[in-house]
C-alpha cells in the first residue's frame, strides 16, 4: 500500500513541470502533452485502456466554471441520463452525452454530405439530415423533402391531448417563401399521392388532389378536389371522383353539371351507371327514400311508398286478316316480363288504312295482344306493318 502510494505522489511530482513539457507513458518520445501507448497495437491486453472516473449518479451539487469539460463515466441509467460518457458543460449548466446520440458527418451512396444519429443507426434506423435540407427515416439518402423508409410498419401518426385536433396541413404560398401570392388559374394547390413499383420503375397510381378551379382572386380562392386511381391493364391514373368548386359532384365525370353527375353506361358487364343491391325497405317510408327490394324499385313521395313504373318495349311485324264490317281481328306480340294486369300501349310504325283503330291488353304472362277493328261500311284487308308495344307496370 505504502509503496503504491509512494509511485502515485512520484507521478504527481514529476508531472509539476514547465507548460512545454510532454509526459510519455510506455514511450520516450511523447507527441502530445500526454502520450500514452499500448502494451501493443498489434495484440493489445484487456487493461491497454483509460478508465474515467466511474460514478452511480451525478453529483447532488453541480460543477462550476472551474470544471468546464471535466468527463465521469455513468455506470447505470439516471432518469432521462443513459448509462454513457458525459462532461459537464458550464454554458448549459448540464451534463452533456458522449457516444451514441451523437450527430456526426457522413455520405450517403449518391454523394451527399450528411449528419446521421449515431444510436438510431446502431439500432438499424437510418436518421439523416442531407447538408442541402433533406431529412431522411430509415433511410441515408432521402429522394424527398420529407421521407420515411422501412421494410415494416411505417404509420404515420399525428396526437392531440386536448380539444383542438390535429391537423395535417398542405400550404402551397404561390409565390415564394417571403412573397406570398396568388396561385396561377386551375393550379394545383396539393396532394396526397401513393406510388408502387412495376417492376421496372416507381409509378404514381392514384392520390387525392386539390387544385384552383379557375383563377383566384384577392375575394374569390375558388378549388377543385379529385380522387384517383388505375384501372386494371393500365399504369396512368384516371380521375373518378371530381367536386368543383359549385359543389356538382361527377363520378367518372371530369366537368360535373349537376350536383350529381353519373358516368356514362357501356355494353360491357360491371359497367352500369348506376345499380342497387336488392335489400329490405324501410319499416317506416321516408320521404325521398329510392328502394329496390330484389323485384320492385320504390320512391317515397312525403309519407307514401310507391313502386316506380317499369316499361317493356317490344316490336314486331303483324299481318292481320281480311276485317269484315264492324268486325276486328287480334294477334299477339312476346313482351318479355309483361304481367297481367299492367298497361300498355301499342301503334303501327307506318301509316293505317282508314277506318281501322286499335287497342292491346296484356293477355298471359310475356304476351300483349293487340285488336284491330273495322269501322268502314266495307270489308279491310290490312297491310304486313311493324307494330311498337310498350307495357308499363
Amino acid at each position: 500500500m505504502r509503496i503504491t502510494t509512494y509511485v502515485c505522489i512520484a507521478f504527481l511530482l514529476s508531472a509539476i513541470v514547465p507548460a512545454t513539457a510532454q509526459v510519455g507513458i510506455g514511450t520516450t518520445s511523447p507527441k502530445s502533452i500526454l502520450d500514452i501507448n499500448a502494451s501493443s497495437k498489434e495484440s493489445p491486453s484487456s487493461t491497454d485502456g483509460i478508465l474515467i472516473p466511474r460514478v452511480d449518479d451525478f453529483p447532488a451539487t453541480d460543477p462550476g466554471k472551474d470544471q468546464d469539460g471535466m468527463m465521469v463515466f455513468l455506470t447505470t441509467a439516471v432518469g432521462t441520463y443513459d448509462k454513457g460518457f458525459y462532461y459537464w458543460d458550464n454554458t448549459q449548466l448540464r451534463w452533456i452525452n458522449l457516444g451514441a446520440e451523437e450527430w456526426k458527418d457522413g455520405i450517403n451512396p449518391s454523394g451527399s454530405d450528411y449528419i446521421y444519429a449515431t444510436q438510431a443507426r446502431l439500432s438499424g434506423t437510418d436518421v439523416v439530415i442531407t447538408d442541402d435540407g433533406r431529412i431522411g427515416f430509415g433511410t441515408d439518402d432521402p429522394v424527398e423533402r420529407f421521407e420515411f423508409r422501412g421494410p415494416g410498419d411505417n404509420d404515420f401518426q399525428i396526437t392531440s391531448a386536448n380539444t383542438n385536433p390535429p391537423n395535417y396541413i398542405l400550404y402551397n404560398t404561390g409565390g415564394t417563401l417571403d412573397m406570398p401570392d396568388l396561385l396561377a388559374t386551375d393550379q394545383e394547390v396539393g396532394s396526397l399521392v401513393v406510388k408502387t413499383h412495376d417492376g421496372s420503375s416507381v409509378q404514381e397510381v392514384g392520390g387525392f388532389r386539390f387544385y384552383m378551379d379557375g383563377t383566384p382572386t384577392g375575394t374569390s380562392l375558388p378549388t377543385r378536389f379529385t380522387i384517383s386511381n388505375t384501372p386494371s391493364g393500365q399504369k396512368s391514373q384516371v380521375e373518378r371522383l371530381i367536386i368543383r368548386q359549385n359543389g356538382n359532384t361527377g363520378l367518372s365525370e371530369s366537368n360535373p353539371t349537376a350536383t350529381l353527375h353519373i358516368r356514362s353506361g357501356a355494353a360491357a358487364a360491371q359497367s352500369a351507371p348506376l345499380k342497387f343491391t336488392s335489400g329490405t325497405n324501410l319499416t317506416t317510408p321516408e320521404a325521398g327514400a329510392v328502394e329496390y327490394d330484389g323485384t320492385h324499385l320504390y320512391f317515397t313521395a312525403a309519407t307514401s311508398r310507391k313502386i316506380l313504373l317499369k316499361g317493356l318495349t317490344a316490336t314486331a311485324t303483324l299481318d292481320f286478316p281480311n276485317i269484315a264490317v264492324n268486325g276486328s281481328a287480334e294477334l299477339t306480340v312476346t313482351v318479355p316480363g309483361a304481367t297481367t294486369g299492367s298497361s300498355c300501349n301499342c301503334a303501327p310504325n307506318a301509316s293505317v288504312e282508314a277506318g281501322l283503330f286499335w287497342n292491346c291488353y296484356i293477355s298471359a304472362a310475356n304476351t300483349v295482344t293487340i285488336r284491330v277493328a273495322n269501322n268502314r261500311a266495307a270489308a279491310v284487308n290490312p297491310a304486313s306493318k311493324s307494330w311498337k308495344v310498350t307495357v308499363v307496370e
